[in-house]
């Protein structure tokens, strides 16, 4: 039997291909168009199940799904699904936790080692003629010198800080629920952490209580000279405040995967910061990660059509 799915994420032809032979023959992957809600809509009107990856599921959109029964996160965070909406319509939310987090961890860590030794920078000064700039003894330091707070500990930032042990950085971690217990690193609350840390690493979902954590008081409390690098939400940053701690050097960079708004904006004064190293939400892009997050999804789907119960760990 072959059960169609909404794949609620534009893809070209190249990507659809992939991710139908990840998903198996017996999903009917129907992908929309655009983002636009009324392609959104064409896609959802006859389907049971959706997955939801980086464009957002308008609740409006659910009243023109009237068989739809799944909606799966393509990842973790459920921001841009409308939980309660869904919960009201008898509509189940699932997601993939972890399954993302050894890639992101990576993409964390490259982030940290681009801004910290102002890898793009240089590089881009190669390309253009010049060698081995005398900035960097001012401006690049070592990571195993570094004192790295992690802003939530969670599959991702766990994995982050076992990556940093073999650099020989100094970890410490901060979350909403207080010290885990058996750990050997450091807990402090939030302002402590940014106080103390040469580099500040976000691993927090975005919710009310977290949107814009990282203001402009708390940029200015952190260490003149500290790197923020943000894997987890754009919204988690008030993006104009981190533009101007960066212009005006209490910073010394940062490294974004995520924006407020994507994709980021012409006019976003983000764009004319050299000190800032800029990927379009690319944490959990690679192959091997393609294979295992289509792979779970699409087996959650599966289980779900022939009656099965999907692992409540996966339950919204």
């Amino acid at each position: 039997m072959v059960f169609p799915v909404a794949v609620l994420e534009p893809m070209n032809a190249g990507m659809q291909a992939k991710v139908r032979t990840a998903a198996g023959p017996d999903l009917d992957l129907r992908f929309t168009a655009s983002a636009a809600a009324a392609d959104m809509a064409a896609v959802l009107a006859d389907v049971e199940f959706a997955v939801v990856r980086a464009v957002a599921l308008p609740a409006a959109l659910l009243g023109h799904a009237p068989n739809l029964r799944l909606i799966h996160q393509w990842g973790t965070g459920t921001d841009g699904i409308p939980v309660s909406e869904a919960r009201a319509r008898g509509i189940q939310v699932a997601r993939s936790p972890g399954l993302n987090a050894p890639t992101v961890a990576d993409l964390a860590l490259g982030l940290m080692l681009a801004v910290a030794r102002r890898i793009p920078q240089t590089d881009a000064g190669v390309r253009a003629g010049a060698w081995a700039p005398d900035a960097l003894w001012d401006q690049a330091f070592d990571l195993c010198e570094a004192r790295v707070g992690l802003v939530g500990f969670g599959a991702i930032g766990q994995m982050v800080a076992n990556r940093l042990a073999g650099f020989g950085a100094t970890v410490s971690y901060t979350r909403a629920s207080g010290p885990v217990a058996g750990c050997d690193l450091t807990y402090a609350p939030l302002d402590a952490l940014l106080a103390g840390s040469d580099v500040v690493s976000l691993h927090v979902p975005l919710t009310p209580d977290t949107r814009n954590l990282i203001n402009a008081t708390r940029l200015a409390a952190m260490k003149p000279g500290a790197i923020l690098i943000n894997t987890s939400r754009g919204g988690l940053v008030d993006e104009a405040a981190l533009a101007a701690a960066l212009a005006s050097g209490h910073l010394g960079g940062a490294g974004l995967d995520v924006f407020a708004t994507e994709p980021l904006a012409d006019d976003s004064p983000l764009r004319d910061i050299d000190s800032l190293v800029m990927l379009p939400h690319v944490g959990g892009r690679t192959r091997h990660n393609l294979d295992r997050m289509v792979g779970h999804w699409a087996g959650n789907i599966r289980i779900f059509a022939q009656g099965g119960q999907i692992t409540a760990a996966n339950l919204v």
